[in-house]
């Protein structure tokens, strides 16, 4: 049993790396996320069928549903290392010696310009459109993915954003 489960990790570590190398030789950290799931679905079936004694179905979705879920974890870690403003700054601080102005932490993280950026990488990826001076919602998925999260908000938090003053 430990042999099953030590193949789960090899496959997931191997496609942590097809999305590392991926990412960084594309430039695309979507591809890299596409690339190392589907390495995950096929991989692990494969090598349970040829390098484990167990072939069975049950292992086989067994080590898919281990798999998967450990691949959602590294996904979620990953995002929240990427996108994370905490982790940014701290990096930003500890690049510059282990201290920086708060004048300079102000001016690399103005309002203004996290904003800016987000709405860029919106335009980019073609969820929004400016037109006239407003901002217009474009893809239907990212609409539905909103008012998920905002009635989400809503019935555990009893309010639409955590900007919302009660």
């Amino acid at each position: 049993m430990v042999g099953f489960f030590l193949i789960i990790i090899l496959v997931l570590a191997v496609s942590v790396l097809f999305d590392l190398a991926i990412a960084r030789f594309s430039g695309s950290r979507i591809t890299g996320y596409v690339v190392s799931l589907l390495s995950t679905l096929l991989g692990l079936p494969l090598v349970v069928i040829f390098v484990s004694e167990a072939t069975d179905i049950f292992h086989i979705l067994v080590a898919l549903g281990f798999g998967l879920m450990w691949w959602f974890i590294y996904l979620n870690v990953a995002q929240a290392v990427e996108s994370s403003l905490r982790i940014r700054m701290l990096l930003e601080i500890s690049e510059n010696g282990g201290t920086l102005p708060l004048e300079q932490l102000k001016t690399i993280y103005s309002d203004d310009k996290l904003i800016r950026l987000r709405l860029n990488r919106l335009t980019q990826g073609g969820a929004v459109v400016r037109e006239k001076d407003r901002w217009y919602l474009r893809s239907a998925k990212l609409r539905t993915a909103a008012h998920f999260f905002t009635s989400l908000k809503r019935s555990m938090l009893g309010k639409r954003s955590q900007f919302e003053v009660r």
